[in-house]
C-alpha cells in the first residue's frame, strides 16, 4: 500500500467523482485574489484562487437555479467592478436584498460568501490587518426584480446592483417553483418511473445550465447597473 495520499486536485480523483458534473461543465470559473491566502503561502502573491460552480454546488448540497443565480450574479458583478484586474477577497462588501429567511436567500448568500469571502458577524476578523471578512455581508433593501444584490468595492467605493429574476427561468419561488417541481413529490414518494426521474434530472440541470450561461440584459434573468 502506498504511503502517499492522493492529490485531491489530480484528474484521476476528479474523474472518479460519480456525480454528473458534466451537466454543468459550461459554467465559467471565477478567479479571485485572496491576500490572506497569499500571506500564508497558500498561493504565490498575485496568483488567483479559482472557484468553480461544482465546488459551490457541493457546498450548498445541490445544484439549483437559486444557487446558479447567485454564482452567475456574483460573476457578473465582479466582472463589472474589476474589468482589468482580479477581484480581491476582503475588499468586496455585499448586501443581499431581503431577509435571511426569505425563500432561497440563505443558500444564495452562502454561495456569494464562498466566492467573495464576504461574511456576516461570524466572518474571520483578519490577520495582522489582512484578509478580514467580518461584517462584509448583510441583508437589506436592494431594489430590483426577483432577487437583488449590491456588490461594493471597499477600496474604491464603486458599487453595482445585480438582479436575478427566477421567473425568467420558469422558476417562481413565490408560486411553488413551477415545473419541474411538481415531479418532486412523486420522486420522494417512490412513485416516479426511471424514465420520469431521468427526464426530471435533465430538465432540472438544463435549467441550472441556462442560468449559468445567461448574459445580463433585456429578456434575460439578469440585470446589472452601476450604483
Amino acid at each position: 500500500m502506498s504511503d502517499t495520499a492522493p492529490d485531491p486536485t489530480s484528474s484521476t480523483v476528479l474523474d472518479s467523482d460519480p456525480t454528473p458534473w458534466q451537466r454543468l461543465a459550461d459554467a465559467d470559473p471565477i478567479e479571485v485574489r485572496d491576500p490572506l491566502a497569499e500571506l500564508l503561502g497558500m498561493v504565490p502573491e498575485g496568483e488567483p484562487l479559482v472557484v468553480r460552480f461544482p465546488e459551490v454546488a457541493k457546498s450548498a448540497g445541490h445544484a439549483c437555479p437559486a444557487v446558479a443565480g447567485a454564482y452567475r450574479a456574483t460573476q457578473l458583478a465582479l466582472a463589472e467592478l474589476y474589468p482589468d484586474e482580479l477581484p480581491v477577497r476582503s475588499q468586496v462588501a455585499v448586501t443581499v436584498g431581503g431577509s435571511p429567511d426569505d425563500h432561497g436567500l440563505g443558500p444564495m448568500a452562502a454561495a456569494i460568501r464562498q466566492i467573495t469571502g464576504a461574511a456576516d458577524e461570524t466572518g474571520f476578523k483578519g490577520l495582522a490587518g489582512v484578509g478580514g471578512r467580518q461584517d462584509l455581508l448583510s441583508f437589506g433593501d436592494v431594489p430590483g426584480d426577483g432577487r437583488a444584490f449590491e456588490f461594493a468595492r471597499t477600496d474604491t467605493d464603486e458599487a453595482v446592483r445585480v438582479a436575478f429574476d427566477p421567473a425568467a427561468t420558469g422558476v417562481d419561488p413565490d408560486e411553488g417553483g413551477g415545473q419541474p417541481m411538481e415531479m418532486i413529490p412523486r420522486i420522494v414518494g417512490g412513485e416516479a418511473s426511471a424514465e420520469e426521474r431521468e427526464r426530471f434530472y435533465q430538465t432540472w440541470h438544463d435549467r441550472v445550465q441556462s442560468v449559468l450561461r445567461a448574459p445580463a440584459g433585456p429578456e434575460t434573468p439578469f440585470s446589472v447597473e452601476r450604483v
